[in-house]
Order: C-alpha cells, then structure tokens, then sequence
C-alpha cells in the first residue's frame, strides 16, 4: 500500500464511532482521491455453501445459496471473511466493479474522476458501501447565504443481496451533511443484482442529470427563495408530513424551523399531533436560522431530518421526497 493510499485509511476511533446513516458498526472509513479509495475497498469471492471438513465433504453444498466470502488482501488489509449467503441466481457486483464503472461513466460525460474528493464508509466485514465523490468546484452552487453546495455522486452497494447498487446525484451543503436531491433522481438507477449492469446505463443517467443540475443551478436561488408562511408549518406537519416520515420526525421538524435547533421528545407517550408535541431542543442545526421562512429553510431543514435516518437507502429515498412535499406546501 502506497503512502497515498495509506494516508487515506482513517479507522474509527472507539467503539462508538458510528457515523449517522449505519445500523451497523463501521469496520472501515476512506477518504482520498477517487482511484486511492477505489483501490483499497475490499473485495469478494463466491463459494460453496457447505459445512467443509473430513465429515463434511463439498458433496453437501447448499444447492439453493452460495457464501460470500471477503478476499484477503497484501499487506493484511483485510482479511478472509464470509460476509453473506445468497442465491443461485444472485449477480455479484463488487464494490470495485460498481467504482470502474461510475470512473468510465465520468470520463464519458467529461470528468476525470481520479481527482475527485472521495468519501467511502463500509459496514462491518465491508459487505455494504456508501460511496460519496464530490464533483469538480465548478459544479458549486452558492444560495446566497455563504454555504455553497456541491454536487455529489451518491453511490450505495451490497455484496450480500441486502440492497441493489443505487447512483443518485446530490446537491451536498458544506456547512453540515445535509442534502438536497438533484430532480433526476427522482428516477434514480437502481440496478438489482439479478439483471446485467450495463455501463451505458449508468452514462445515460449521468448524462441527464448533470443537465439537470445545470438547470437547477440557475433556477435554485430563485425558488427556493421563496416566501413561506410559517403558520402554515404545522398544518403540514400534521398532515404530509406525519404521513411520510412519522409524528416524531414531523415534530422535529416543526422544532428546527421554529428555532434552528433540532429536538427530541419530553414525553414519547404523549398523546395528539405532531405540532402538539413537547419537545426539548438539542443540537443547533448549522446554517439553519431561528425562524424557518423560506423554501429554503424549509428545504434544509427537511433533509437534516432525512440524513438522520440509519438506513442509507432510507436516507435517499427520503431526500427524493422533498421537492414533492416542499412544492405541496408552497401550494398551500
């Protein structure tokens, strides 16, 4: 492992080092260049499912699943490890496939991806990714407020048939981790492991929407500048949004515009609606004022409440729905 490459392995510090977005402990976190991280995530061999010894013979291999094995690597970077059991029919896409293949769907639509800030998070056993590459500066967007955003490739994978490989396109605020969805992956790519990857696909949905983003850049500051009313806020919080996300996650919401802090419940048993609720204000939200007044805020503060989700996929998912529920308030 090269100097580079080393540099940019950072291990966890401690047990309870878990970033937001991880039901599981995290085993590994990378930052680097995109070839650096891509050249250090781990890699996988199908096998037998079989109880392998002198008294159990490969004879009796599973003939419906097959095990997932993680591949040592020099220098004792990772070492073997079944990770997951998956079906016949299963397409294993390793984490390095699905990186070769967004590093040819960049160079196609003009990007050099080998430069490109590169953050990677895996699940214990490195059987689930979350890839993040932040796009060139001249991709950045400022809102006026000072915290310009990137835009970011989002790239989710899974080895052990938990999740298929997901690509979406962000717009990423620098103040904090929140996000907000660029339109395209309102139709994002999913590509389930059963079917053929086809790089051109993931050219195509590259294509549309750097387009879109370009689009949306010149159109962002003046929409989501505009005005909303906050006594509206808790009729959607009590309404829209406690259907989507649930009266917890409502009333924070209703907390963080209000205040710019985010909150958690005095009384989980409390009974009414979400803008009814007691709440105790916890951690400021960076970039996030007092009063929530624009499309904006409300933008922002929507997707610290969806980035908190434990589920990556949970977290994409959730971003895909803001324009929608934030064109639906407007329209109130």
């Amino acid at each position: 492992m090269n100097d580079h490459v080393a540099a940019a392995l950072r291990e966890p510090e401690g047990a309870e080092w878990i970033p937001a977005g991880f039901r599981q402990p995290v085993s590994r976190w990378f930052r680097g260049r995109f070839d650096e991280v891509a050249a250090v995530l781990p890699q996988f061999d199908r096998k037998p499912f079989s109880l392998q010894g002198a008294a159990m013979p490969d004879s009796n291999a599973n003939e419906l699943y097959d095990l997932i094995v993680r591949r040592e690597q020099a220098e004792g970077a990772w070492t073997p490890c079944p990770t997951g059991v998956v079906s016949k029919t299963y397409r294993l896409i390793e984490h390095r496939d699905a990186a070769a293949v967004l590093a040819h769907a960049f160079g196609k639509v003009g990007i050099d991806p080998y430069g490109l800030d590169t953050h990677a998070t895996l699940l214990r056993y490195g059987a689930t990714m979350s890839l993040e590459v932040n796009l060139p500066p001249n991709w950045m967007f400022d809102p006026g407020d000072g915290h310009p955003l990137l835009l970011q490739l989002r790239c989710q994978n899974s080895v052990d048939g938990t999740s298929q490989l997901r690509v979406a396109l962000v717009w990423y605020r620098l103040v904090c981790t929140n996000g907000l969805i660029v339109g395209t992956a309102r139709e994002q790519r999913g590509f389930v492991h059963r079917e053929a990857t086809h790089v051109e696909d993931v050219i195509d949905f590259l294509t549309a929407g750097l387009v879109i983003a370009r689009r949306e850049r010149l159109e962002m500051a003046r929409t989501l500048h505009l005005p909303v009313d906050p006594a509206k806020l808790p009729s959607f919080v009590d309404t829209t949004l406690k259907t989507r996300w649930g009266s917890v996650d409502a009333a924070r919401f209703l907390n963080i515009a209000r205040t710019g802090h985010d909150a958690e419940l005095v009384d989980r048993f409390q009974p009414g609606f979400p803008s009814e609720k007691h709440m105790k204000s916890t951690l400021p939200v960076p970039g996030s004022p007092e009063k929530a007044t624009s499309a904006w805020h409300v933008a922002q503060a929507l997707s610290w409440i969806a980035r908190s989700r434990k589920d990556p996929s949970a977290q994409l998912d959730r971003l895909q729905q803001i324009p929608e529920m934030l064109s639906g308030l407007l329209e109130r």
